[in-house]
């Protein structure tokens, strides 16, 4: 089974893993197949240059760090991804959520997240147990 890792955790993770419960720790750490969503590393490029964000280290090796340390595989951006948003109620408008919920409902895969919003969409939200 293969996880996608929403923006707000990929964060947490570095600056605050304190905000993730141990069960959804467990989980990363174990799964055979964590994605990291390029819209992820997309959304921090624009929080850090609109000041909304500020991280330790600068992006490119943020994520460098996190594709390898934690084994995070990226999940590029298809057209079947950008096609499914159309199909979105507007539950959520965070084009960045909706794309990240597109991409778990086409590729059949789970959603880490705190967000409740995306349990809307019908995807699989993993965040309590």
């Amino acid at each position: 089974m293969a996880l996608l890792i929403d923006t707000q955790i990929l964060i947490w993770l570095e600056e605050n893993p304190e905000q993730i419960p141990e069960k959804v720790k467990d989980r990363i750490f174990t799964e055979p197949v964590i994605y990291l969503s390029q819209v992820s590393v997309w959304e921090l490029a624009i929080k850090i240059k609109t000041r909304k964000l500020i991280l330790k280290q600068p992006l490119q090796t943020f994520i460098t760090n996190f594709l390898t340390g934690y084994r995070f595989e990226i999940l590029n951006i298809q057209l079947d991804h950008i096609y499914q948003t159309e199909q979105l109620e507007l539950h959520h408008k965070d084009p960045f959520d909706r794309l990240i919920i597109s991409q778990a409902l086409v590729e059949n895969i789970e959603i880490i997240s705190s967000d409740e919003i995306f349990d809307a969409y019908g995807v699989k939200r993993i965040w309590k147990y």
